[in-house]
C-alpha cells in the first residue's frame, strides 16, 4: 500500500474519532439528571471551581497524552496506565467533573451544556493534537506512573499547571 493511502486512512480514522467524541456530549445533555435548582449567577467561579476545572483539564491531558504516546512510533504502554488510573479515582473525577458543570450550570443556564461540550471539544482538541515527542510522551508516562503512585493527592496537586490558564479564562470570585 502507498505511503499516501497509510497516512489518509489514519487522517480518516482521527477524524472519525473527533467527530464521535464531539457528538456523544448532545447526546449526554439528553440524558442528564432532573433538573436543579438554577443558583443565579456570580460571574466568577470559586476556588472549588477553578480546582475541579484545573482536575478536569489534568486529567484529559493525562487520557489524551497516554492515547497518543501508547501508539507507533513511541509505544509507551501508556494506555493500560491511564485505563487503571482512571478505575482508580474514577469517583473523584466524577465529583470533579459534577462541581463543574454545576458551575457552568449556574453561569450559563441557558446554555450550559453546549459552552460545557465546546470548552469540552476544545481543550480535547488541544491534547488529541499536540505534537508528540519523545520528551512529551517521556513526561506523560512519568505523570501517569507518578499518579499511579500517589493517588488522588498526588493527582490534586500536580492538576495546578493549569492554573494560570484557567484563571485567565475564568474570573475568580476571590479577586
Amino acid at each position: 500500500m502507498p505511503i499516501g493511502s497509510v497516512i489518509e486512512l489514519r487522517m480518516r480514522a482521527k477524524l472519525r474519532q473527533t467527530v464521535v467524541w464531539l457528538i456523544l456530549p448532545l447526546f449526554a445533555g439528553a440524558v442528564s439528571d432532573a433538573p436543579q435548582a438554577l443558583a443565579k449567577p456570580r460571574g466568577c467561579f470559586t476556588k472549588a471551581e477553578q480546582g475541579a476545572e484545573e482536575m478536569v483539564r489534568f486529567g484529559l491531558r493525562l487520557r489524551e497524552g497516554a492515547r497518543g504516546c501508547d501508539a507507533d512510533p513511541y509505544d509507551e504502554a501508556t494506555q493500560p496506565m491511564w485505563e487503571q488510573i482512571d478505575k482508580d479515582l474514577g469517583p473523584q473525577m466524577k465529583q470533579q467533573t459534577d462541581i463543574r458543570r454545576a458551575a457552568f450550570v449556574r453561569e450559563f443556564e441557558n446554555d450550559a451544556e453546549n459552552k460545557l461540550s465546546v470548552w469540552d471539544a476544545r481543550i480535547v482538541f488541544f491534547y488529541r493534537n499536540y505534537p508528540l515527542s519523545q520528551v512529551y510522551c517521556d513526561n506523560i508516562k512519568k505523570l501517569l506512573t507518578d499518579t499511579q503512585k500517589t493517588g488522588w493527592n498526588g493527582f490534586r496537586k500536580r492538576a495546578i499547571i493549569a492554573r494560570d490558564e484557567i484563571r485567565m479564562t475564568y474570573t475568580p470570585c476571590d479577586q
